[in-house]
């Protein structure tokens, strides 16, 4: 199958797409009505917009292939970079439970990955992989901005006033994280997008600055994101203690840091020159050191 033919998008602001379920239905019951088969190799990465305009996308020696990933697993490490899934590929999958197999066409003999629901623990070599994190994925040519003053916390809205001068130049936030104190709100952008991202702020929030309620909107260039992922990383002790040892061993200054509550990844955010010594140090410390998630069954 040729994805072109079936699969419709609907561009949206900074470079997203949509699904059109609607039509992508409709051009899929078309193309198996004249292609009947119980089998099907579809083309990755590409597809049509409405008017048939095609569309597509386009570190480390120890990396090991993964036997499974659950669906929120392989959803969290395709937003963070990993290039083989998109992450709105996993969203009917995710709803059908239909399971995906990642094959390497290069090499067919390799098992390969299946994505599919959490099952139980995986056995290797006589021991249990207990695997508290999965993967780690990297996304590069980012910029942090902060905006801090002494006026923002308890006053509604400030940060509804910030994202919404962010959305009103269609720039896209990768991350988020802001202090407990609310004195500051910091977040990365594409590098590319962030000269108009500050202006903005500094256009939006002019008379907080003259009058000293916000102290600064800062730059920060030339930053990279690393992201643990793993779904048991929230109930085993110790994950983040250990990532980030691992990076102070490697002398990696940690720029922000960002988790959710449900702990399925950990983000963090270095020097774009430091980020592929940080993967390779918290890589390292993960799965070559097997005393850290293995056990005897």
């Amino acid at each position: 199958m040729d994805t072109r033919d079936v699969l419709v998008l609907n561009p949206t602001s900074s470079n997203q797409v949509d699904p059109d379920y609607s039509q992508t239905e409709k051009r899929l019951e078309k193309w198996f009505s004249e292609n009947p088969s119980k089998t099907i190799i579809a083309t990755g990465f590409i597809a049509s917009t409405p008017q048939n305009i095609q569309q597509h996308p386009r570190k480390v020696s120890e990396a090991v292939i993964l036997k499974t990933l659950s669906y929120q697993e392989a959803w969290e490490m395709s937003y963070f970079g990993a290039n083989v899934l998109h992450p709105h590929t996993i969203i009917p999958v995710m709803q059908y439970g239909i399971p995906i197999v990642i094959r390497n066409i290069f090499n067919l003999s390799a098992p390969g990955t299946m994505i599919c629901k959490p099952s139980g623990e995986e056995i290797e070599d006589g021991w249990l992989l207990e695997s508290p994190v999965k993967g780690f994925a990297t996304i590069d040519n980012l910029a942090l901005v902060n905006v801090e003053g002494t006026g923002m916390p308890g006053v509604p809205g400030t940060s509804s006033a910030i994202f919404g001068a962010v959305k009103d130049v269609g720039a896209n936030v990768i991350m988020i994280t802001q202090t407990s104190s609310e004195h500051s709100v910091c977040f990365a952008v594409p590098e590319k997008e962030v000269k108009v991202v500050a202006e903005a702020l500094e256009s939006r929030f002019r008379q907080a600055l003259d009058a000293g309620r916000l102290s600064q909107v800062a730059i920060i260039p030339n930053c990279s994101i690393l992201a643990a992922v793993g779904q048991k990383m929230a109930s085993t002790p110790g994950v983040s203690a250990t990532l980030f040892n691992a990076l102070a061993k490697a002398s990696i200054n940690v720029r922000a840091i960002a988790q959710g509550c449900s702990e399925y990844n950990i983000t963090v955010v270095v020097k774009r020159e430091d980020c592929v010594r940080a993967l390779r140090a918290v890589h390292s410390r993960f799965y070559l050191s097997r005393n850290f998630f293995l056990s005897h069954p």
